[in-house]
This record gives structure tokens, C-alpha cells and sequence, in this order.
């Protein structure tokens, strides 16, 4: 078998919004605007740097069914730029674009092939010779409920054949369950790779024949999806050995992070911490434009200067000013800045006492060592925050109407409990519990 490479990407998201930003300058408006297009674009110059024989996108290339028209004409001006590059592409469409919406005026090269609702296979041949089947299958409607992985041979064409599928392949609460199969169903057919899209945090659910893959968004869309992100080159030897190297593409990247102000005894001491944080940030990726969701944590002297009115937001437009201003890559801006400082006091000694605050302070202790975030599947069965029965009960009926409504999982992005900032609600309640407990006010 003749060895070849190719590129493996989903969930590109063209002309997608980015979601819960405000105070957004016109330059970084703008900047993300057009970030998905612009991390796409970096794959494609990856692909034709490395020579690949082909550029497979599995689903939700496009954000909405209703095609952004901008992002269809860039996107053409790529795929054109595959196609001289003598680069086959090809393309299924997922739960975020289904199988309709593309405009008949946009012509793609003949390169470009696109799946249907049902599994077909198309050759990947490079100077005459094929090189691989490509089989795919397209969702025709936004949400499609049945194992569109059955409708794959058990016996596919060689001499390397690839499954391009986007679904929910496991038990993943977090996502929603789409073309949903089990890991079985594909390693039950004999193919050599599985091509996943949906699931935008990259993971290799097998390692060996068939490999089978999620290559993670190009570009994090908000802050819950934090980190580098990016395709995936797939490198095939003559043998049908598979390696996959992964390719950065995300040109803004988001970040979180929590520091203490133990120790910090002033506002200019704080500016410098946040300078060395966000050189470090930078150092890592100076080419990406990064966003920070900062927490600032722990005890000490500049606890009740921070918890001033308007202080909080007064810091964060500064660190804004001095390093986002323009937001360009090479900088960090502030999304937004989490105050969960407590007052510097004996913490220990006052957890000692034989009180009420005393008592309120060993609480939260304990639950900050153990975190209630129980999986979607035992809410309403389990104890909640090791509550007695009667409790806990209510607090499942307070929640779960809203826990049971899919659509707010889909605009969270994952499952509500892991979403609660716990160190942060301890954090003020320590102190606020301090503040009137220990003042000896009644």
C-alpha cells in the first residue's frame, strides 16, 4: 500500500457568534468575528505545507443550516486553494448544518465532495492511483436520533478504508445525543479510521485498527472550551500503521485561571502579578489573541479594596487598557474577573471555635475538599451536598425541571454541576459568614 497522510477536522463553525462576551471593543469584535474562518484558513495552509492527499471535515463545518454568505465565499477561496494543491476534500454535514443549505450560486471546485443522507464511499486517488475509500453520511435534518454508524459496511473497500461520521459515540452527557452509537459499533466494522466530529475537546476513543478519533473544534467558541484547539494530521504508513500529530489552528485562545492574593499587599503588587501571568500566557502561543476568565482567591490585606463598589470592575477595564488595547494576538484581554478573596484572618482558629461560625467554617471546608457535581445520570436519586433525605429531595425538585431541559445543556455546553464555581460560592459564604458571625454584632 502506498503510505499518504490527511488532514482530519469538524466542527469548524463558520459564522458562529461568540457567546457571553460584552464590552467588546470594535477591533476585537471584529477580530472574533471572524476567528473561525481564520483558524480554518490555518488548517488549510497546514494541510498544503504537509502535502496531504486529502482534507476530510466531519460536520458542523457551518455554525447554522442558514449559511453565513461571507463565510461560504471564504470558505470557497480555501477549498479552491486544496484543490490546486491537488487535494481532494471531503465533507459530511452534522447537527449545526444539515444537508439543504448550501447556495446553488456557490460554485465549489470538483474536488470538493460533499456526503448524503445515506453511507456512500467515495476513492481517494492521488496521480491515478487510489489510496483509500472514504465513506461518510450527512444528518438531512438537525436532529437525527437513530445509529446512522449501522449503515456502514462491516466489510469495507480497501486498500485503507475511513468512516467520516459525526455522532455521539459513548455515554456523553455533556453533548447532546446525536446519531448516537457505541464505541462496539465502530470497531465492529472493519475499517482502518474512524473520522468523529461533535464533540469539540480532542480524544482518541481507540488507539489501535480501527483508530477512531475526535479532533476537537479549530477554534474554542467560549470559555468552557479552554485551551489549544485544532485538526488533526493522520500520517499512514505501507503497512496501514495510523499516527496522528495534532495541528493548532485556533487564533483566539481562552483561558482560566485562579490566583491567590496571599501575600499581594497592594493594588500596583496585583497589576504585576497579572503582567507576569500574562506574559507567561502569551509565551505559550504568541500568535493567538487570548481571552481570561481571572479568579482571584485565597486571603489577604487587599480583600476589602477589591470588594469596594466598582472596584472590581474599575481592575478589570485597566488590565484591559494595558494589555488588550488594541486586542491583537500577542495579548491577553479579560473576559472577566471573578472576586472570590476572602478577609485575611486565622481561618484555622476561627474553624476551631465551638460557635456557629465555627461550625458554618468546617462546613465549607468540607465541601470545598469534596465538590457536590454529580453526573447527569444521578440527579434525582442521589444526596446533594450530603444533605439528609428531606433536603436533598427539595433541592432535586428545585432543580429538576431545569436539569431535564436539553436546551439549556446546549447552550451551557456541559452538564449544569460541573458549570458552579463551588470554591468561589464557599469562598463568599465564608465571608459573609465571617463578616457578620465574628464581628460581634448580633
Amino acid at each position: 500500500m502506498q503510505p499518504f497522510s490527511f488532514l482530519h477536522c469538524a466542527d469548524v463553525h463558520l459564522g458562529a457568534p461568540f457567546r457571553g462576551l460584552t464590552n467588546l471593543s470594535p477591533e476585537l469584535g471584529a477580530h472574533l468575528r471572524d476567528a473561525p474562518v481564520a483558524a480554518f484558513t490555518r488548517l488549510v495552509t497546514a494541510a498544503v505545507e504537509h502535502k496531504v492527499a486529502g482534507f476530510i471535515i466531519a460536520g458542523d463545518l457551518f455554525d447554522a443550516a442558514d449559511r453565513n454568505l461571507r463565510a461560504q465565499i471564504k470558505l470557497r477561496d480555501q477549498l479552491v486553494r486544496l484543490h490546486e494543491a491537488g487535494i481532494s476534500t471531503f465533507v459530511t454535514a452534522g447537527n449545526h448544518d444539515p444537508m439543504g443549505g448550501w447556495l446553488s450560486s456557490i460554485r465549489y471546485p470538483e474536488s470538493v465532495h460533499f456526503f448524503g443522507s445515506e453511507v456512500s464511499a467515495i476513492p481517494l486517488v492521488r496521480d491515478g492511483e487510489t489510496l483509500a475509500h472514504v465513506y461518510g453520511v450527512s444528518f438531512n435534518r438537525p436532529e437525527v436520533k437513530e445509529n446512522l454508524a449501522a449503515g456502514f459496511p462491516v466489510e469495507p473497500e480497501g486498500p485503507f478504508s475511513i468512516g467520516v461520521l459525526h455522532a455521539s459515540v459513548g455515554d456523553r452527557s455533556e453533548h447532546a445525543p446525536y446519531a448516537p452509537c457505541s464505541l462496539q459499533d465502530l470497531k465492529f466494522r472493519r475499517f482502518d479510521y474512524w473520522a468523529l466530529g461533535h464533540v469539540h475537546k480532542r480524544e482518541t476513543l481507540h488507539g489501535e485498527k480501527p483508530v477512531i478519533h475526535y479532533p476537537g473544534n479549530p477554534q474554542g467558541l467560549h470559555i468552557n472550551e479552554t485551551g489549544p484547539r485544532g485538526g488533526t494530521l493522520v500520517k499512514v504508513t505501507s503497512g496501514g500503521s495510523v499516527s496522528l500529530t495534532p495541528i493548532w489552528s485556533d487564533v483566539v485562545r481562552w483561558h482560566r485561571l485562579r490566583t491567590s492574593i496571599e501575600g499581594v499587599q497592594s493594588i500596583d503588587d496585583l497589576l504585576g502579578v497579572f503582567s507576569q501571568t500574562a506574559s507567561a500566557i502569551v509565551g505559550e502561543a504568541s500568535e493567538c489573541l487570548h481571552i481570561l476568565r481571572w479568579t482571584l482567591t485565597g486571603g489577604g490585606p487587599l480583600h476589602s479594596e477589591l470588594h469596594r463598589p466598582e472596584a472590581g470592575h474599575d481592575l478589570a477595564e485597566t488590565l484591559r487598557e494595558e494589555h488588550a488595547s488594541p486586542a491583537e494576538p500577542g495579548t491577553v484581554w479579560v473576559e472577566q474577573l471573578d472576586l472570590a478573596t476572602r478577609a485575611e484572618r486565622d481561618m484555622r482558629s476561627l474553624r476551631e471555635q465551638p460557635d456557629l461560625l465555627g461550625d458554618l467554617l468546617r462546613l465549607a471546608e468540607e465541601i470545598r475538599s469534596s465538590p457536590p457535581a454529580p453526573p447527569e445520570h444521578e440527579i434525582g436519586t442521589g444526596n446533594f451536598f450530603g444533605l439528609e433525605p428531606e433536603s436533598s429531595a427539595a433541592v432535586r425538585d428545585a432543580v429538576a425541571e431545569l436539569l431535564e431541559d436539553r436546551r439549556v445543556l446546549a447552550a451551557l455546553g456541559r452538564d449544569p454541576w460541573t458549570i458552579a464555581d463551588w470554591p468561589r460560592l464557599i469562598a463568599a459564604a465564608e465571608s459573609l459568614a465571617i463578616k457578620w458571625l465574628a464581628s460581634g454584632e448580633d
